[in-house]
């Protein structure tokens, strides 16, 4: 090997393996190659290593578990964005240490590297009065207003990420006596779900007004024509939710992201009484484990477990008669 071997390596995992082998989405890739580009930078700035002289000579073990030390004591990143960094980092040397036998002791002392345990914590969601604000929030009078509600609604509805929504076009969506929109998620893969009849009207006359007609139509763009980001999503529904808590300052007290609204749905579903293992086909988990986090330690869940086992505890009866108080008593002191 030459000294640009770990850049060769990086080369060939990002353009051909991922995105060919492995078969990951844009999103995916994106996130390993942002894990990545913290790690030089962190070899640059603490340890003084440049990037063209950063070679699989001077990567260990050791300089892993500092960089991963550094994310979250310089960085303040939490223990789950940690897991996170390191796992883009163990799927490189992964793919290094099937490529090379000679590294093959390096690759596995980095992929012994455990995980730090997180605590799992039920999701945050908004309630349903909330979520009727914040749809009440868009000015349907004017263009833009129409395409945001219908944004937020189809972000709610479909219960998808942002980077599925961004991707959603012309013939994902099928209208009829059941409409439904085909969402691609993580790891390619696809799923069609079921959306409202008020969100299906909703959508069709944002369709109709802005042309889009054509299979191949990207159904959100932003002001320049082009497709709308991650970041353009999480703007909109932020902007929204702070014109609501204006409004009403006991609600929104939680923190605002896209996810928080696939969080909704997947708690109001949950709440309403759905299957788990609906759900967790709904939301394109892998795991019903995944699921379950919004039934678990969920308030609502648990209010109506108890309701509903609590209805024959009960009785209508002004509980004992003076008879009946005075036998308990005597019972009582035969414990005593």
């Amino acid at each position: 090997m030459n000294k640009m071997d770990f850049a060769n390596y990086v080369y060939s995992f990002f353009i051909k393996y991922l995105p060919s082998q492995r078969g990951l989405s844009s999103q995916t890739i994106t996130s390993y190659s942002y894990s990545l580009t913290l790690f030089y930078q962190y070899c640059y700035s603490v340890k003084n290593i440049r990037q063209e002289k950063l070679t699989l000579d001077k990567i260990s073990k050791t300089l892993i578990e500092d960089f991963i030390s550094w994310l979250e004591i310089e960085r303040k990143n939490s223990a789950s964005t940690r897991n996170q960094r390191l796992s883009a980092l163990k799927s490189l040397f992964l793919y290094i240490q099937s490529e090379s036998v000679i590294h093959t002791a390096l690759c596995r002392d980095i992929l012994s590297i455990p995980e730090k345990k997180t605590p799992v914590n039920p999701p945050k969601y908004l309630t349903v009065a909330e979520t009727e604000v914040l749809f009440a929030m868009p000015d349907i009078q004017t263009k833009q207003g129409r395409r945001d509600l219908t944004l937020l609604l189809l972000l709610y509805d479909t219960g998808a990420r942002a980077g599925e929504l961004i991707e959603l076009k012309g013939g994902d969506v099928v209208f009829g006596n059941n409409p439904t929109i085909k969402l691609f998620g993580k790891g390619r893969k696809t799923r069609v779900v079921p959306i409202m009849p008020k969100t299906a009207d909703i959508l069709r006359g944002y369709m109709r007004e802005n042309s889009l007609l054509e299979q191949t139509q990207l159904l959100f763009q932003n002001r320049s024509h082009t497709k709308l980001t991650t970041t353009g999503v999480s703007y909109i529904l932020k902007k929204y939710v702070e014109q609501g808590k204006q409004l009403n300052q006991e609600m929104f007290n939680i923190a605002v992201s896209p996810h928080l609204l696939r969080s909704t749905k997947a708690s109001h579903l949950v709440q309403g009484g759905a299957n788990i293992f609906y759900v967790r086909d709904f939301l394109g988990h892998n795991s019903v484990v995944t699921t379950e986090r919004y039934a678990k330690n969920n308030p609502e869940v648990v209010r109506e477990a108890i309701k509903n086992a609590s209805a024959n505890l009960f009785v209508n009866a002004d509980f004992y008669d003076k008879n009946e108080k005075f036998a308990m008593l005597e019972f009582l002191k035969t414990l005593q």
